[in-house]
């Protein structure tokens, strides 16, 4: 069975960065980065943007489960704002699309002064950093998903971390 891995946290935890190196490490695997599905400036959430939104990851989705050459999904996520809907949505569609895959949840986690570091490492503005740290960590609280905390891992150990959780 085909798989969607969801790898969620915080924002500036490392989702993409291991994502993209877990892509590397998986044989028939496919990469949908949800930022260039709502690659508008400026940017806000509407109604009719998160339609867009939904709409164009669901697309990509849709289009990877269908390739026979692709038997996993990588997918970083935040759940912040309205997002949590949105994926909803997506799984949604991908269920009336009669699309069967088995959902491997992964949430990616590391302690407060690396997610700063991390974040002043990627360019962020102080003010968005601090607006992160108080909107989206304590999101991940309420979720059962297997974890894994990065804090003092490199990139390859975080993806043998999640190698084996989604084996």
């Amino acid at each position: 069975m085909k798989k969607l891995i969801l790898i969620c946290g915080a924002n500036g935890v490392g989702k993409s960065t291991a994502s993209k190196a877990l892509l590397a490490a998986m044989e028939k695997s496919a990469y949908i980065d949800s930022e260039y599905c709502c690659a508008i400036h400026p940017f806000e959430f509407t109604t009719e943007t998160i339609a867009l939104f939904k709409s164009n990851i669901a697309a990509l989705m849709l289009n990877s489960f269908r390739s026979s050459s692709i038997d996993a999904v990588i997918f970083p996520y935040g759940f912040h704002g309205p997002r949590q809907q949105i994926f909803q949505g997506v799984l949604a569609d991908l269920e009336l699309h009669k699309i069967h895959y088995e959902l491997c949840p992964i949430l990616l986690e590391c302690d407060v002064e690396e997610n700063v570091r991390r974040m002043q490492n990627d360019g962020r503005e102080t003010d968005r950093i601090e607006r992160a740290l108080k909107n989206t960590r304590h999101l991940y609280d309420a979720y059962d998903y297997p974890r894994i905390n990065t804090t003092n891992m490199t990139v390859a150990e975080t993806v043998g971390a999640m190698l084996s959780i989604i084996h």
